[in-house]
Parts: C-alpha cells; sequence; structure tokens
C-alpha cells in the first residue's frame, strides 16, 4: 500500500556524507537510478525486473520512482505507479509498504518515456527508473544500481502524435504480433542488465545541482483512485470499418438495433464472439463525464484491428467546431482521438494504455479478418484524486440543487497529480483555474493538499521564467500571465485565511513579495502598472470585439488597462493582510501606500465621470464589467466611485463586454459585497440550462463553440452557495473564527454543513410566514459571528437559534 512521508529516509547517513564534504552534493540514498541504453531514445517503453529471495516474511518499505513514468509490480500484482508529476527540482517518489511471505519473488516495471509527444504537463530529465528499499540492508537484494536488475525494450508500441491543440500525449497503437507477451511476467528471452546512472539526491539536502539530475522530494499526494465502473449504454451500432464511417455524421437509419444489448453486454463484462470478415462500429455513451483507464481482453481474432477512440461530445459540424445538445448523437460527427490495438490471434491478450482518457462518449471500431475475435472482457476504470465533498448544501430552489453535483462532478475530473484546466484537451494546472479549485475544495472538503502541492508548484515555476510565476505548472514549456501571477498571490491569502499554517506562510511571502515587485517595477511615467510583453490574458470575451484578443483585455500603445490596474490594487490589500497575520507591520504599511497610491492613479486614469464607469483603456473607447467588479473588490478605490458601478452591473442591455463563466465568480463576489443576490442568482441561468443541454460538467465558455466540456473554473457556484448565500466565510486567518452573513435573496430556505478542522459548521436559513428562522450549530472551540442586515450576534458553540422579522 501506499504511503505518506512525514519524514524523510536515509536523513542520518545524508547528513553524516555532509559533515564529511559539506561543500558537495550529499546523497545518503543507497541506490542509484538504473536505465536501458538498447532501447535507443525516447519514444519507447521499458520493462524491468529483478529477482529475489526471502529466508523470512518481512514487512518493508521502497522508495519508487521513474522518468517519465512508471508502473511497479510484484509477483505480477500490481503495486502502484507514478511518479506524481513535478519538476526537476520537485521529483517526486512514491513509498510502497508492503509485506512479503519468504520464498522467490520478482519484482517488475513497466516504465516508458515518450520524448517530445508527452503530455504537455509531463517533466522529464532523462528516462530512468528506481528502487531503493527503505532497509539498507536489502538494497543488495532488490535496490536499483546495486542488485542485479536487469530490462529490455518493449517492440509492438507505435506512439501516435495527438494534433497541436491536445497536450495529453501521443496515443498508442499496439501491433500484437511483435509484442512481447512474456515481459511483464518476467518470462521471454533478451533481458540485459541494467546500467547504472545518476545518484539520488533530496530537495532539501543540495544546492548546487546538474541539469541532468533530479531533486527528490517524497509523493504529497495519496494513490489516484482507480475504481472500475460500466458504461450507461450503446447509442448506435453500424455495419461499418473505420474508412467507411470516417468524415461520417451518425445515420440512424443504418443503426443495426438487434446489436445493442449484445455489444452493451460486453460493456458489463460478459464476453463476446466475433465472427470473422465482420464490420462494426459501436457508439458507447458512459452516461456522465469519466476520467477512466480503458483495457481490453482478447482472445484469437489474429490481424484484427480495433480502434477504441474518446470524445467529450459529438460535434453538429463535420470540422468540429460547434456542439449543442450533448445528448444527442444523430446526425452528428465523432471527431475523438485514441487508441489502436492488433491483436496476433494468441490467447487472454491484454491490451491497455500509458495514460488516462477523458470524456463520455466512445467509439469501438472493431475489424476481424479471416479468424474470428473473442472479446474475454472490456474494462474502465475511473481515475482521479480520491476528492469527495464531505459538507453539503441545498436550498428551495431546484434549479440550484441541481446544479451542485454536476459542478463537483466537474472539480473531481479536474483534479489528478495536479488539478487540471480540463481533462481532454491540455490537462495543465493553470493558476487562474486553480484559484477558483481551490476555493471550491475549501469549502467541500479538509483535504488541502491538492491547494497545497499547487502553490509550492507555482513558487518553484518561478525559477523557469525570469523569475516569475508561469501561468501554468508542470509545463514544458514557459508561458507568463501577469493576471495569474495576482491571483497567485491571492492563492497564498486565501490558504492563510481557510487553512493557516503560519510559518509556511511565512516562506511563501518571500516569493510573494518579490513577484509583486518585479510587476510593479514595470511602471508608467503617470505611475500605471504597464501590461508585460506577454499574453495578458484576463478572460475569454462573451461576444464579438475586435478590441479583445485571444483573452487580452483592450489597451493602447501605452500598454495601460483598466483590470490590470484595479487586480494589482486588490492584490496589494490583500498582501497587506497577509503581512498582518505574520506580524510584519511596516510591509503591512507598505502594501497598504502603494494600493492606495495606484488607486489614485487608476482612478485619474480610466475613470469615466460622463459614464459612471471605469473604462478599459486610457482613451476610454473600451469598456468592460471586468474592471467595475475588480474595483468593487477593492477598499482602496473610493466609496463614492464604487457606488456607481453597481447600477450599471444590473443592466440587462449594455455595451459593456461580459465576464464570462471563469470571471463570473469575481463578479458573483462584487454582486454580493453588494448585497445583490438575485442578480447573482438571475446570472447563473446558463448553469441552469446545463441539464437541457446535456451538460454533465460545466464547459469553458457557455457557447456552442466552446472547447473544453470540462472545465473546473465554471463550479465556483458551489463556493458561492457556500460563502455568500448561506454566507460562511472565515472572519480571521486561519479560521479560527467564523462570520455567517445569510444572503438568501428570493430563497425561501437554504441551508449547509461546511467541514471545519474542528468539525461541521451547520447553518440553515428558512422563512416562515412572518419571520425569518436561523440556526447555526458551531463545532467546539470556535467562535463566531452572525450579521444580519446591519446587526451582529455572538454565536456560541453547539447550537445557536434567532428569529427575525420580514
Amino acid at each position: 500500500m501506499r504511503v505518506l512521508l512525514s519524514d524523510l529516509p536515509y536523513s542520518g547517513q545524508i547528513e553524516q556524507n555532509q559533515t564529511q564534504k559539506p561543500w558537495e552534493q550529499a546523497t545518503g540514498w543507497p541506490c542509484r537510478w538504473v536505465t536501458c541504453s538498447e532501447a535507443g531514445k525516447p519514444p519507447f517503453v521499458i520493462v524491468y525486473r529483478c529477482k529475489f529471495t526471502l529466508s523470512e516474511a518481512l514487512r518493508l518499505r521502497v522508495h519508487v520512482s521513474g522518468d517519465e513514468r512508471y508502473e511497479l509490480f510484484l509477483d505480477e500484482k500490481k503495486i502502484g505507479g507514478g511518479s506524481e508529476r513535478g519538476d526537476r527540482s520537485n521529483w517526486f517518489y512514491e513509498t510502497y509498504e508492503i509485506e512479503i511471505p519468504a520464498g522467490e519473488h520478482q519484482w517488475i516495471a513497466r516504465c516508458w518515456a515518450i520524448g517530445k509527444h508527452k503530455p504537455w504537463a509531463q517533466v522529464s530529465v532523462q528516462p530512468g527508473f528506481l528502487l531503493s528499499p527503505d532497509d539498507e540492508a536489502l538494497a543488495p537484494l532488490m535496490g536499483t544500481g546495486v542488485a542485479q536488475w536487469e530490462a529490455k525494450p518493449m517492440p509492438g508500441y507505435r506512439f501516435i502524435p495527438t494534433h497541436s491543440g491536445i497536450g495529453t500525449g501521443a496515443k498508442l497503437d499496439i501491433d500484437g504480433v511483435t509484442f512481447d507477451w512474456d515481459a511483464m511476467s518476467g518470462g521471454g528471452d533478451g533481458w540485459l542488465p541494467v546500467q547504472s546512472s545518476e545518484k539520488v539526491y533530496h530537495r532539501t539536502d543540495n544546492y548546487h545541482f546538474t541539469s541532468v539530475q533530479r531533486l527528490m522530494s517524497p509523493a504529497t499526494l495519496p494513490a489516484m483512485q482507480e475504481v472500475r465502473f460500466t458504461p450507461h449504454a450503446v447509442r448506435f451500432v453500424e455495419q461499418a470499418g473505420s474508412l467507411e464511417s470516417e468524415g461520417q455524421p451518425i445515420d440512424a437509419s443504418r443503426d443495426v438495433l438487434d446489436e445493442h444489448d449484445s455489444w452493451h453486454d460486453l460493456l458489463t463484462g460478459q464476453p463476446m464472439y466475433i465472427p470473422a470478415y465482420t464490420r462494426r462500429r459501436i457508439i458507447i455513451d458512459l452516461g456522465d463525464y469519466y476520467c477512466f483507464y480503458p483495457e481490453l481482453v482478447v482472445s484469437g481474432g489474429k490481424c484484427a484491428v480495433i480502434r477504441l477512440h474518446w470524445e467529450e461530445s459529438l460535434y453538429d459540424d463535420a470540422e468540429g467546431r460547434r456542439k449543442t445538445n450533448r445528448n444527442e448523437i444523430e446526425g452528428k460527427w465523432f471527431k475523438g482521438i485514441g487508441d489502436t490495438f492488433r491483436p496476433d490471434g494468441g490467447p487472454g491478450r491484454s491490451f491497455d494504455t500509458l495514460w488516462w482518457h477523458a470524456g463520455r462518449y466512445g467509439e469501438l471500431i472493431v475489424e476481424t479478418e479471416s479468424e474470428a475475435l473473442y472479446f474475454n472482457d472490456f474494462r474502465l476504470l475511473e481515475t482521479r484524486y480520491p476528492l469527495e465533498m464531505e459538507g453539503s448544501i441545498n436550498c428551495s430552489d431546484e434549479r440550484l440543487n441541481q446544479i451542485v453535483p454536476p459542478s463537483f462532478r466537474t472539480l473531481q475530473m479536474c483534479a489528478h497529480e495536479t488539478y487540471m484546466d480540463c481533462p481532454y484537451w491540455e490537462q495543465l494546472m493553470y493558476v487562474g483555474d486553480t484559484r477558483i479549485q481551490s476555493l471550491i475544495t475549501y469549502v467541500s472538503t479538509l483535504d488541502d493538499r491538492l491547494p497545497r502541492k499547487a502553490l509550492d508548484m507555482f513558487r518553484a515555476s518561478r525559477n523557469n521564467h525570469l523569475g516569475l510565476v508561469n501561468c501554468a505548472y508542470p509545463d514544458q514549456g514557459g508561458k507568463h500571465i501577469a493576471s495569474f501571477s495576482l491571483w497567485w498571490v491571492a492563492m497564498v491569502y486565501d490558504y492563510a485565511l481557510w487553512r493557516g499554517d503560519s510559518e509556511w506562510i511565512r516562506f511563501m511571502m518571500s516569493s510573494v513579495r518579490d513577484e509583486l515587485d518585479r510587476l510593479l517595477q514595470n511602471r508608467s511615467s503617470n505611475g500605471a502598472v504597464k501590461l508585460p510583453v506577454s499574453w495578458n490574458f484576463l478572460d475569454w470575451q462573451t461576444a464579438p470585439s475586435d478590441a479583445w484578443s485571444s483573452g487580452t483585455p483592450p489597451h493602447g500603445a501605452d500598454r495601460l488597462n483598466a483590470a490590470y490596474n484595479l487586480q494589482m490594487i486588490h492584490t496589494l490589500e490583500l498582501v497587506a493582510k497577509l503581512e498582518a497575520y505574520l506580524g510584519e507591520t511596516e510591509l503591512e504599511s507598505r502594501a497598504r501606500r502603494l494600493a492606495k497610491e495606484l488607486s489614485n492613479v487608476a482612478q485619474q486614469l480610466f475613470w469615466n465621470e460622463e459614464r459612471g464607469l471605469f473604462a478599459d483603456d486610457t482613451g476610454h473607447q473600451y469598456y468592460s464589467e471586468h474592471p467595475q467588479v475588480l474595483s468593487l473588490l477593492c477598499e482602496s478605490i473610493s466609496p463614492g466611485v464604487n457606488c456607481r458601478l453597481v447600477p450599471e452591473l444590473l443592466k440587462t442591455a449594455t455595451d459593456l463586454m461580459r465576464t464570462s463563466v471563469y470571471f463570473d465568480h469575481y463578479t458573483f463576489e462584487a454582486l454580493a459585497s453588494d448585497g445583490r443576490i438575485d442578480t447573482l442568482l438571475g446570472r447563473l441561468e446558463p448553469w441552469f440550462g446545463m441539464e437541457a443541454n446535456g451538460l454533465k460538467t460545466t464547459p469553458e465558455v457557455f457557447l456552442d463553440s466552446t472547447r473544453s466540456d470540462c472545465h473546473a473554473w465554471g463550479a465556483h457556484p458551489i463556493y458561492h452557495l457556500y460563502t455568500n448565500l448561506l454566507g460562511i466565510r472565515p472572519a480571521s486567518m486561519g479560521f479560527t473564527s467564523v462570520v455567517i452573513r445569510p444572503q438568501p435573496g428570493s430563497l425561501t430556505c437554504l441551508q449547509g454543513k461546511l467541514p471545519h478542522p474542528n468539525g461541521f459548521i451547520e447553518a440553515k436559513v428558512e422563512c416562515q410566514g412572518c419571520h425569518w428562522l436561523v440556526e447555526v450549530a458551531l463545532p467546539h472551540g470556535l467562535p463566531g459571528t452572525l450579521v444580519w442586515g446591519d446587526e451582529s450576534y455572538a454565536l456560541k458553540e453547539g447550537r445557536n437559534e434567532f428569529r427575525f422579522s420580514l
């Protein structure tokens, strides 16, 4: 089983080595990385084996890692896989605790490196494998670089690159004829001694390292979930192979209805016989959005071709540009990606993939030649971070209740070894997405390991891009988005507010201060902060506009934009609160001074008195909701200015570029801060329409042209139900006290349970005739305050009850 370490292994030996030669790199690890030189350059798959004998039963721990990735087996039973995604200076290793009986045993590791066609988020130093027993005395028996490990490249794998817009890595074409079917059991010939490679260094112990070394860290996350599930339905079967179906829409007149049941039986785990010279195309509806590993077990069928592709939704057009009702498939095009398996005719051949797929729909194409094919099994294993909603939230509006499950499902599908923007397309952890995902996590569960890892990985990314936070990380490239730098700072504030840990926050603050100082250096002579020369994404535009380009808001030749300056002001205010939390009063004063100075500049440059709005640019040509929203979140902007903004946001007919599903999070925060809950509820209409449009998860944007059907930045209604409608928020850093400020708006009942380190915070607000009933239950040791209207009331531990007149 996987275990998470609280102490580093071999720490005593590392300290001894550092004492002897403190100016050199120190390694206390008894083992080394190994590789198989016969594999050549990536892409390739390598199988490693190590046979050993125990004279008595042992309970032992082993530390394991692979570059790019590995799967570990003991006596043909899978133990685990990894390595958890990180980067060169945060290369993670997994630790397994295993009971092994006396006798002969065998480690098997399947490792792969895809090279230039690996997933965008997959970092690599150089291919290799590492297994190091915690008990150093066992290293000669099973440790890589010490024990007798052997390896051989796996033939039969062909890697098919995806098109440029998909960052999930190359897909597979596996040739069963050339495949080494004995390798995974440690059999067959061709095994060669491994080559010992570099030593192993812990991240915390070395500051001098080269580009071909990794600094190791223990895995921070539990094992990803892998649970078998049964697809919902077979939606379409036709007598066609890949050539006949290529580029053709689904045609109901070609549907072989009497075969639906037999193909569905296959999906439930029942065997199926496919005669020779058969061509079939099957459209599978999983019934929900999933991330999953597929596996097929077949017998016979020599020279057959099995193609298994996946897609989020079928498209309305052959070019794949428009998606409407996701439940409908008739007359639509399947444009998915996936893998191809070519049986060799042998018995019980298991075909699987190296990485998971995502989506709702599958396309299975089976083409047999002169030999019949027998499906022994068809398995799908759902994989994701084991994230569950520990609390609950519901209200009198059933439309709101119905968007909670798909919103949380979206968060789950975008949570793996990192958060991800989308599981089907890029699988990158972007700062803007991750801030919202973390906030939803805080109100849903006490498990904060993913948010904490995200914060630290973004901090580490500053080593790769001129000292600034990468907009997405881990990432093979190095892109920067200035607004995402600021949202990363806000993420540090969020963690301090919802979780605390002042010493870790103090550690993060040196990077926070430096990040802001670097961005603040890029000032115009008038004092405003200029947009850097990079991709200055703010939000996706919701209407055609020549002034917006790829999410970059309007600005003139001076590179000055209102939203960016207002976001800087908001961020400085959050930093001031962080400095106060840490007792850094001088730095707090500095942050507040900078925020106030910049707010004066922003009002002078961007405020249009006649319109009562902030313009996007200094020429006052363009206007959007974004600067108005950000201004309402700023404490340093004049209250007289902010009070004029709300009426403009309430207008339904306006020339303002509206915020999209992503930035709606901040729009909802601004509306709630002014008590405009009914307006907030009105702007949830796109979410209310999800079920009617067949959406199982929140999309990237609520447009037919949306790329991604699963984008967790749109799952934020869960957060707003808890914090802005039910009104539960931390009243102090570390959530050491709570404030509950219910704003039910037009709702007649709202209740929820929010997980807190001390227990659950429970609140219920219900309209009963001529009065409101408010019930609150606080866990032990948590003081609180209820705010109703303009009045505040102390809350005690346990149950509290209040009645207020309408």
